[in-house]
């Protein structure tokens, strides 16, 4: 038998994973890595971070650049989720999706030192399963959304003829956006009625960023990154709209209805983003062939438990219980032609979420993505591409706090494009 979720037992869902990405692989929440160069070679791109984009990946080479440097990223794609039950089956809409970015960065003093700044969505995109579907029919949150934006400057400085630093702060804007409905009986002679909450709440965080890159030898190069842990503090409104209801007759005493109301509740909730450590070993094999190991390790453990307070409908924990993880990646390049360069990679993701907090707003597997990207540079000017693809199995969920007992599966394709202008 299905039960309905009330208010007060869905409340404890509210907010929680809407800023899990659908649209993207299944590394904790964040977004694919920024830029046509990073997709195409599956994020296996921090020993040979170049361009404006290593103020992203790895600010300790940005004093490799030569010259002033500009880019602009779109990333966009296609994901799309389903879930099935024994006799339930739903799909996402609005499967389609862009993100913007920009990067800027300047050498200085004959390369002994570089400025850089970069905009860009490391943490977001959406998931709505329709207001119509079976999530909506069952009072769980169906449409969730979440961005972090991150404002980042950066300076990187040659310590030694083998050895460069980069660091840098990260400014924060983090909103997110969920809807729900709720079935209630406000008495025993009206019929049930279907509520409406929509959720807005954002802030803002600091956090910061280091990175070190070791030339070995004239071929070879270790790099490693950290990126700190943030906390978001959410402060926004919950404004719940209440239909209607119909007059009762056939009793031996009038019932009226109930007039449609509306009202607005101040909704916080805290949830904290992982500190983010990368190391990487590249290698040059000839002058047109390369390759990069990258690893990462992702405190998700930070993030045990979501305390949501509402002041309409009280305060409510509901845990969390995320699992620290690691990521493997491998990718080559090769310098096929003149001004022409051909990429591919294989990442490996494990999953951050276990089967007790599952969330259909949270998609989450163990999984690979396969990638290939090709790039054109001239003097002044750069143009990648980059395409990946979601290797999934699903996942079936059973006995979670969050989620309907069921199959879970994803399609996903990412798309980037970036163009660069070297001054």
């Amino acid at each position: 038998m299905r039960t309905i979720h009330s208010w007060k037992s869905s409340i404890a869902i509210i907010l929680l994973f809407i800023f899990a990405q659908s649209s993207a692989f299944a590394d904790g929440f964040r977004n694919t890595s920024e830029g046509a160069r990073a997709i195409g070679t599956s994020g296996a791109n921090r020993a040979f971070a170049d361009g404006a984009n290593a103020v992203i990946h790895n600010s300790a080479n940005l004093v490799d650049l030569e010259q002033p440097t500009i880019q602009f990223n779109v990333t966009g794609g296609y994901g799309h989720n389903t879930f099935k039950a024994p006799g339930v089956s739903d799909k996402t809409e609005n499967p389609h999706y862009a993100i913007p970015g920009f990067s800027v960065a300047v050498p200085l003093n004959d390369g002994k030192f570089a400025l850089g700044f970069a905009a860009y969505v490391p943490y977001g995109r959406s998931v709505d399963w329709g207001n119509k579907g079976y999530f909506a029919e069952m009072g769980y949150p169906y449409s969730g959304t979440m961005t972090v934006a991150d404002f980042t400057p950066n300076v990187a400085m040659r310590l030694t003829d083998s050895l460069s630093f980069g660091v840098g702060i990260d400014f924060y804007y983090g909103e997110v956006h969920q809807e729900q409905f709720a079935h209630e009986k406000f008495s025993p002679f009206h019929k049930t009625t279907t509520s409406h909450s929509e959720i807005t709440a954002d802030d803002t965080a600091t956090g910061w960023n280091a990175a070190l890159t070791w030339k070995m030898t004239e071929k070879q190069r270790l790099a490693a990154t950290y990126r700190s842990s943030f906390t978001m503090d959410y402060h926004g409104k919950n404004q719940v709209t209440v239909p209607e209801t119909s007059a009762i007759s056939g009793l031996p005493f009038s019932v009226p209805p109930i007039p449609g109301m509306a009202f607005e509740s101040i909704v916080d909730a805290e949830i904290e983003y992982p500190t983010i450590i990368g190391l990487a070993y590249g290698v040059e094999f000839t002058d047109t062939l390369r390759a990069e190991f990258d690893a990462e390790w992702l405190e998700f453990s930070v993030y045990q438990n979501l305390t949501i307070e509402d002041t309409s409908l009280g305060s409510i924990t509901a845990p969390q219980k995320m699992k620290d993880t690691w990521t493997f990646a491998i990718a080559g390049e090769w310098d096929f032609a003149t001004n022409w360069t051909v990429r591919g990679g294989y990442k490996y993701l494990n999953a951050f979420t276990p089967d007790a907090t599952y969330s259909m707003l949270g998609p989450d597997e163990n999984q690979g993505v396969l990638s290939v990207g090709l790039g054109y540079e001239t003097d002044h000017h750069t143009f990648d591409f980059g395409y990946s693809i979601g290797l999934f199995n699903g996942r079936t969920v059973r006995g979670s706090a969050n989620s309907p007992d069921g199959t879970y599966d994803y399609d996903i394709q990412v798309i980037a494009l970036s163009y660069g202008y070297k001054f």
